[in-house]
């Protein structure tokens, strides 16, 4: 793979992150928008919408997203300005059991298992809380979890002269592993429950678009972010300095759960208008997003699908 030095690597992710980060932050307000515009009309059920899995998550991860980019920003003045005056940025870096590094790679590890939580509650949602589907997300977001807090600990036991091509790494291609797990399984299950769900109703447009388009939407961001670990785990492989890219992560993983929210909100999606029978597939006790799923019997007899805010 191509080899890039250090320095240059970690100028890029400034870059690159706060890039990445000023697109979640218009997606993550937007989302507050109409998320405050549509319980002002009354699109949602009749429970407290502030303290939905989906909002205390979103707003948990809001914390680690933002907190990991602080954190990009104040380790490069300290790196190229404050820590010997600027003198020695490389050997700054390359310092894994700095309090600013294992607050910040915390902050990274955090914004994933968060991610994945949510993929996994929207998978517990639309597939009605079945346990037996849960099983297996269950576990690979456990293993998450163990190997973060295997990294974290490995990262506070680092001295100079260690190997850090060696440091925390079966924690921390595991952690990239199981996370491309959980999005591969989440992003298939609710894929074929949406196909199953528009194929029985047999569904026709009605203001809007039809449940295929929340099913791109809900592909599209999984692909993102499983075509950023696929890359990161190349990068780990091959020993590569692009590896260090990795604190982009929270940035991209955040822009593309934020992306589903945002794109159903704008209307991709619809709820009909006019009389009509709903009949629901999914949780009853749906949290802003693509939680629950109606099918829609109008007067004429034609069905239409739309999402429960």
């Amino acid at each position: 793979m191509l080899t890039v030095p250090r320095i240059s690597t970690a100028l890029a992710t400034v870059i690159i992150e706060t890039f990445f980060y000023g697109i979640y932050l218009v997606l993550f307000f937007t989302s507050v928008y109409l998320l405050l515009t549509v319980q002002s009309r009354g699109l949602r059920s009749q429970q407290c919408i502030w303290v939905s899995p989906i909002v205390c998550g979103g707003s948990v991860l809001f914390v680690a997203v933002t907190g990991h980019w602080i954190l990009t920003i104040d380790r490069l003045f300290l790196a190229f300005v404050t820590v010997h005056h600027g003198a020695d940025p490389l050997g700054f870096y390359g310092d894994f059991s700095q309090a600013t590094q294992i607050l910040q790679s915390s902050f990274l590890l955090a914004s994933l298992a968060i991610v994945d939580a949510l993929f996994v509650h929207r998978l517990w949602t639309v597939w009605a809380h079945n346990r037996y589907v849960m099983i297996f997300p269950s576990l690979t977001l456990l293993g998450l979890v163990l190997c973060t807090i295997g990294v974290t600990y490995d990262f506070s036991q680092f001295k100079p002269g260690d190997d850090v091509a060696a440091l925390a790494n079966g924690w921390i291609i595991a952690d990239c592993v199981f996370t491309v797990f959980t999005n591969m399984y989440c992003t298939a299950l609710i894929a074929w429950k949406l196909w199953r769900v528009h194929s029985i109703a047999n569904c026709t447009p009605s203001g809007g678009r039809t449940l295929m388009s929340v099913l791109a939407i809900i592909i599209e961001s999984a692909a993102l972010s499983a075509i950023w670990a696929v890359f990161f785990i190349s990068a780990y492989a091959a020993r590569s300095n692009l590896r260090f890219l990795i604190d982009v992560t929270p940035a991209i993983v955040g822009a593309a759960n934020m992306l589903i929210y945002v794109r159903v909100g704008l209307g991709w999606t619809h709820t009909p208008v006019g009389p009509s029978t709903p009949i629901r597939f999914g949780s009853p006790k749906s949290s802003f997003g693509v939680d629950s799923m109606d099918i829609y019997v109008g007067p004429n007899g034609k069905k239409s699908v739309g999402l429960v805010w």
